[in-house]
């Protein structure tokens, strides 16, 4: 067992900044918004990033011109009007009172030569100048238009309307239809020529509604969204010249299956394409390269894996005759290359360490003869990033700040754009020795932010090591007895136990600090599934979710029963989606053991989840319908004896709604005593000031009544 702690060391009052849910969580956040989405031009050192300098949710459109060290910001757009595309809230009054901060800015692209950027706002779309000069619109149509993307040489804009791909040429103006029938992704080749996109077969996605209350009339709002057990969307890839004609179709692996597959991804010579395919059972994937004339080809890599196998990256060497392939296959996620024409695979990165995966993170990156990838080598709670040879000669480290480290190398591999974070500070970006951003307002400073320790204890299940850390209440003792708050990150994978200020997710984070400064002991672990600690880890929950990952949260009890300064009788537990279901499987199989749980976003009964998600970790309901019953904290909740907050956003899209009411049905027939708060408008993260402050405030008077003396 290990621990170490980690003080922030600046010079503060000595009581800080005001401690509320209201200073916290109003707009501008203390901690700033963090950048996001780097892309370089391809040509210049140009880089084009999303941000909201003042802390608010709305994305503008920044460049940094790595060259001159110039920042732009090249949009304006957070209080903007827009007449012909009102948002719905604009033209309904009750609407308008619950009115959502817009997210902003998400699809942009860059032109090869860094002078401008295409992007999509209100559902049409605008050219802009990277130095801030001007701003075209290119439409105003009612259709909205997607997936901006600038052709290689600059000269043509490919974009989606109507589930239609066309071109538009910027100097003459003409708009070309590409495509007939609903098409999903799409990608120009290197050399302008041709495009390759993907069609997705009419009628086999369920199809579910949205239903928002809050205006004069309630208005559902279909989406698609299939449910375990679903075969899911049948998708083709296609190859079309850019000016339109009898496509191409590519040949699929896995003929006469159902099987997920990922984009078609464009040799640098424009001549062939590579296309992962993963088998319907999720046992199975599969690299090929295929030509684009004939849209024949060949299998050159494949991983099978008994559990679920593992899909993060392939790429192509910048001569088109290799590729670069993330497979665990010895254990640990590591970089793979083989031959174009097929081969033997040779492994390029060795050791008990990964490469980053994380949502925050950015894939491989072949530059010239060299890869540029982050990974988990310096230990599991930094990313590091690295440079090496092409044959997996000459490693060498590119930053060595302790933290987190992820970005992308300019294309001339002379500028290194990297976000950094560490326990002392949120996301920034820099290039190279340049700080680019400053994201934390000048009060963030000021709050007496909780010192963290690192600890480690072994599984209650098979006594497997667990990475936690604890947020520790001010003037901490280990001779007191605190009330304890355990925090279970999200999604099922991803990662919570980071030199990171903000962590897995700085809302949730700043609730945990919150609690730490109100007197609460706080717990945050890595529970198995999480990543960054190998492919054992990655699959343990198969057919099995609550089951040994509980174990990991039940040792987390354990540890602190023997380290003492936490009253055991005193033990809270909260999440949000997957740590929403985590609260309630342990409310329900472990009662007594937390007095109190808050589940937010919970997935109920795993059956009315995703395929994708369900069918690596359960299988099918009809394949294994006992994995889904002992998965599915619907199935326990008659062991429910203690105190239970049930939190939901009505509008969820990812964890639905239904979870939260069905739950609630049969807790009403059980004769179960608990509380429920609903967010009309909410999806599945919460966004409005007001919600926030609501849903914490409530969490944290649930936590105090059941929790302290």
């Amino acid at each position: 067992m290990h621990r170490y702690v980690i003080g922030f060391g600046l010079a503060l009052s000595a009581w800080g900044a005001e401690w509320s849910l209201e200073k916290l969580y109003t707009r501008p956040f203390a901690w700033g918004t963090a950048p996001e989405k780097l892309r370089w031009a391809e040509k210049k050192p140009v880089l084009v990033f999303l941000w909201n300098e003042q802390g608010r949710r709305f994305m503008d459109l920044y460049a940094w011109h790595a060259a001159t060290k110039q920042r732009v910001r090249v949009t304006q757009l957070e209080f903007a009007k827009d007449e012909f595309n009102p948002l719905p809230e604009e033209n309904d009054v009750r609407l308008q009172a619950n009115r959502m901060p817009e997210a902003g800015l998400a699809q942009f692209s860059v032109s090869g030569d860094g002078t401008r950027t295409a992007y999509v706002w209100r559902g049409d779309l605008y050219v802009a100048a990277t130095d801030g000069t001007k701003v075209t619109r290119l439409t105003q149509t009612k259709t909205a238009e997607t997936d901006p993307a600038f052709s290689p040489d600059g000269g043509r804009l490919l974009f989606k309307r109507g589930g239609e791909l066309f071109t538009l040429n910027l100097q003459t103006g003409m708009t070309t239809q590409v495509t007939e029938g609903p098409t999903g992704a799409a990608a120009w080749s290197p050399d302008g020529g041709r495009i390759a996109y993907v069609t997705v077969t009419a009628g086999t996605v369920r199809t579910q509604v949205l239903t928002n209350y809050s205006g004069q009339f309630a208005m559902a709002r279909p989406f698609p969204r299939g449910a375990a057990g679903d075969d899911g969307a049948v998708s083709t890839r296609w190859i079309v010249n850019s000016t339109g004609g009898k496509a191409v179709q590519l040949e699929d692996a896995f003929t006469g299956l159902k099987a997920s597959f990922g984009m078609p991804e464009w040799a640098p010579d424009s001549q062939s394409v590579l296309v992962r395919a993963t088998s319907a059972d999720k046992h199975t994937k599969q690299v090929w390269v295929l030509s684009a004339k004939t849209g024949k080809g060949k299998m050159v890599f494949e991983d099978k894996d008994d559990r679920w196998v593992n899909a993060e990256y392939e790429g192509w060497s910048p001569d088109s005759k290799w590729l670069l392939v993330a497979s665990d296959r010895d254990g640990f996620i590591h970089l793979w290359k083989v031959s174009a024409a097929g081969g033997e695979p040779v492994q390029l990165t060795k050791g008990k360490w990964e490469l980053d995966t994380e949502r925050w993170g950015y894939p491989p990156q072949w530059v010239g003869e060299d890869i540029v990838y982050s990974s988990t080598e310096e230990g599991t709670n930094q990313r590091q990033m690295y440079r090496i040879g092409g044959d997996g000669g000459g490693k060498r480290k590119l930053t060595a700040k302790v933290g987190l480290h992820v970005g992308a190398m300019s294309e001339d591999g002379k500028y290194l754009a990297v976000l950094h974070a560490n326990l002392q500070a949120p996301w920034d970006l820099w290039v190279g020795e340049d700080r680019v951003t400053t994201s934390p307002r000048p009060e963030f400073a000021s709050y007496d932010w909780p010192k963290t320790e690192f600890v480690e204890f072994p599984s209650r299940g098979d006594q497997a090591p667990v990475k936690a850390k604890l947020l520790l209440p001010p003037g901490y003792s280990r001779d007191k007895q605190y009330p304890c708050v355990f925090f279970i990150h999200g999604a099922g994978i991803a990662s919570s136990i980071l030199q990171q200020w903000g962590s897995y997710q700085e809302l949730r984070y700043v609730f945990n600090a919150y609690m730490a400064n109100s007197g609460y002991v706080v717990m945050d672990l890595d529970y198995r599934g999480s990543s960054g600690y190998g492919r054992d880890w990655r699959t343990g929950v198969y057919l099995h979710m609550g089951g040994p990952d509980l174990d990991d949260v039940l040792g987390a009890v354990d540890y602190l029963k023997k380290r003492g300064s936490v009253d055991m009788r005193r033990l809270g537990i909260w999440g949000v989606s997957y740590g929403g279901f985590m609260t309630n499987m342990a409310l329900f199989l472990s009662p007594g053991t937390f007095q109190a749980g808050s589940a937010w976003a919970a997935v109920n009964d795993w059956e009315n989840y995703n395929p994708g998600y369900t069918q690596e970790r359960l299988s099918t309901p009809a394949a294994h319908p006992e994995a889904y019953r002992r998965s599915s904290p619907i199935t326990f909740s008659s062991g429910l004896k203690d105190h239970l907050q049930i939190v939901h956003g009505m509008g969820d899209s990812n964890v639905l709604f239904q979870d939260a009411v069905q739950l609630t049905e049969k807790l009403i027939r059980e004769r179960k005593p608990f509380e429920e708060i609903f967010y009309p408008q909410e999806d599945h993260g919460f966004v409005r000031d007001e919600t926030l402050i609501d849903a914490f405030g409530r969490a944290a008077r649930f936590f105090d009544k059941h929790l302290k003396p």
